[in-house]
């Protein structure tokens, strides 16, 4: 009976202040219902995401808006030119947002509905993540590492993170599928990681690494790790991608969006230049990316230095880790092209960072029986010390990207989106 007032009473509260709602059923509910609560709360900030030009939902929006007049068998033909890798201008290259853009633009004509149901999906494999990764025992001691750690992966990639629509919806569903297969092992969980091309066409690849890490149990840990170790001293030649892209148009344009050359055949990383011009603030310049790659690396060089790898793990921690490490070759062998790097590294420290909660839940870094106990406690802080620039970077970028309607009254701008502004706009008001 508590449970069911509970989670009316979130229900509500997210009506009223979708911000306060979530906090109160996260804190006061079972993860059955917590799930429910989550899930309802990213619908809700998926439908106040503010349209600003340049901005991923803009265009999105734009693009949804093209599907007004789209119809069945120009939905069908466009498949089809999905899965030959056939560019066409204008419209999406994978079948996800084809699907979304198609029902919310043709079929209910109404794109304003658009974001709420990618907040909607979304939702439903960030809420499924945490409730994978966040399991705890009653009365187990709750330490400021474990608080840490905690945040840090449900920052990692957050609500704001459903802007770009293909990406990391992709990415939490192929964590779901390779976390719940090895805490599991049902089968439909490899159904999970089968489909994510179906979000990302990036995905066809960037799955690779976790399908490994399926089989990786009969290979010596020592070759993965020495795997892992070299792959930060090499690269695949990006004038060799560049080449072997030419065979497609579609391929073609993705690559030059990363990676291309100039008439003298040097070679141009179209997104690290834009980072390295940026005159943004320190933690903005750093806490996107360096700052996470750099602090999820030093986990997982920390884990294998001190011997928690396999051998102080449980079976789905180990087999996460592995996938994690995995991704993160992939990510350095495609190094070339920072764009490619940097959403690749992004889904490895996911899986790293799951796994050191894991651990961090069951206490695993607090064995006395471990050999350089003192040790193991400094460097596990350092290595949270890493994310630090992280933490204020989503701190600043989450007042950003969040409607203030998000804090009380989210009807308002439902009735007139012209309302619509950011916490950090309204926040302006008073400083």
């Amino acid at each position: 009976m508590y449970q069911k007032q509970t989670k009316g009473l979130s229900i509500l509260l997210l009506l009223i202040s979708p911000i306060l709602g979530l906090f109160f059923g996260v804190k006061n509910l079972t993860w059955k219902n917590r799930k429910l609560i989550i899930l309802l709360f990213s619908c809700i900030y998926g439908s106040l995401i503010t349209y600003e030009d340049g901005a991923d939902a803009g265009r999105y929006i734009d693009m949804v808006d093209r599907y007004n007049l789209m119809s069945f068998s120009d939905f069908i033909d466009h498949i089809f030119s999905i899965l030959n890798l056939e560019l066409v201008y204008g419209y999406p290259t994978d079948l996800y947002v084809h699907f979304l853009a198609y029902f919310v633009g043709s079929l209910i004509g109404f794109s304003a509905l658009f974001y709420p149901i990618v907040g909607f999906i979304y939702g439903y494999f960030y809420a499924g993540a945490l409730e994978k990764v966040l399991k705890f025992q009653k009365k187990r001691q709750i330490t400021i590492f474990l608080i840490f750690t905690v945040a840090l992966f449900v920052i990692h990639r957050s609500f704001e993170n459903m802007q770009t629509v293909r990406s990391w919806t992709g990415m939490w569903v192929l964590f779901n599928g390779v976390l719940g297969y090895f805490q599991t092992k049902n089968k439909k969980y490899l159904f999970l990681i089968a489909i994510t091309p179906f979000f990302h066409f990036a995905y066809l690849i960037l799955a690779l690494p976790s399908i490994a890490a399926l089989f990786a149990n009969r290979v010596n840990v020592k070759v993965i790790v020495v795997v892992y170790l070299l792959s930060f001293f090499g690269t695949i030649g990006g004038d060799q991608v560049i080449n072997l892209s030419k065979q497609n148009e579609l391929a073609e344009r993705k690559v030059k969006s990363y990676y291309r050359e100039d008439k003298y055949g040097n070679e141009i990383d179209v997104i690290e230049e834009r980072i390295d011009s940026s005159e943004s603030v320190w933690y903005a310049k750093y806490g996107k990316t360096d700052s996470v790659y750099w602090g999820g690396n030093a986990f997982s060089l920390f884990l294998i230095a001190f011997g928690f790898y396999r051998k102080r793990m449980t079976i789905a921690e180990s087999g996460v880790f592995t996938a994690g490490i995995l991704t993160a070759v992939l990510a350095n062998l495609g190094s070339f092209a920072y764009g490619f790097y940097s959403r690749t590294m992004a889904c490895a420290v996911t899986f790293m960072l799951a796994t050191v909660v894991m651990i961090a839940i069951r206490d695993g870094f607090r064995d006395k029986e471990l050999k350089n106990y003192r040790n193991v406690q400094f460097f596990k802080w350092f290595c949270v010390i890493l994310f630090i620039p992280k933490i204020i970077y989503f701190i600043a970028n989450f007042l950003v990207m969040t409607s203030a309607f998000n804090l009380i009254f989210p009807f308002m701008c439902w009735f007139n989106p012209d309302l619509n502004f950011s916490i950090r706009e309204f926040l302006g008001v008073f400083i």
